[in-house]
């Protein structure tokens, strides 16, 4: 097995990274602007992206997902429920458990967040010429199947 040296591999991510890192930051801070007008916290987002994701979720599990105390994730889901964003149910098979669930105002506000981010990618993909267009797209490609092998590696540990 050919082994290439790792320092130009390295000095070459962190290039990249040093490149990526201003731009997301800027996205980063316009998309939170976004949610800001909305009302929405970066809380209520991560908590309206894991049940998203998740599905109803109990309480419990959101506090270790969001690495906090009982307590806060109910004043978090108050706030959110009192909007109409959440609400809490009973889990059927265990009535003492309460579980947070997305509402249908809930998921349309995170599909509305969603599809802005979209639009803006997409208009900044339509200043490319196709050429740029193709190749961006055969490096995403290539990264997807990076980060394909990494899960399968954090998978198999």
């Amino acid at each position: 097995m050919i082994r290439t040296n790792p320092r130009p591999a390295a000095r070459a991510v962190e290039e990249l990274l040093a490149a990526l890192r201003p731009w997301l930051a800027d996205e980063r801070a316009r998309f939170a602007a976004h949610c800001h007008e909305r009302g929405i916290s970066m809380a209520h987002l991560h908590l309206m992206g894991l049940l998203e994701r998740n599905g109803p979720m109990a309480m419990s599990a959101v506090a270790g997902i969001l690495g906090t105390e009982l307590p806060t994730v109910t004043g978090l889901v108050d706030r959110m429920e009192d909007r109409g964003l959440v609400e809490r149910v009973r889990d059927e098979g265990d009535r003492r458990v309460v579980l947070v669930t997305l509402t249908e105002a809930g998921a349309a506000l995170l599909s509305e967040l969603h599809a802005l981010r979209r639009e803006r990618l997409a208009a900044a993909l339509a200043f490319l010429d196709e050429g740029q267009r193709a190749r961006l797209l055969a490096a995403f490609g290539d990264l997807r199947r990076a980060f394909e092998r990494l899960a399968a590696e954090e998978d198999a540990r």
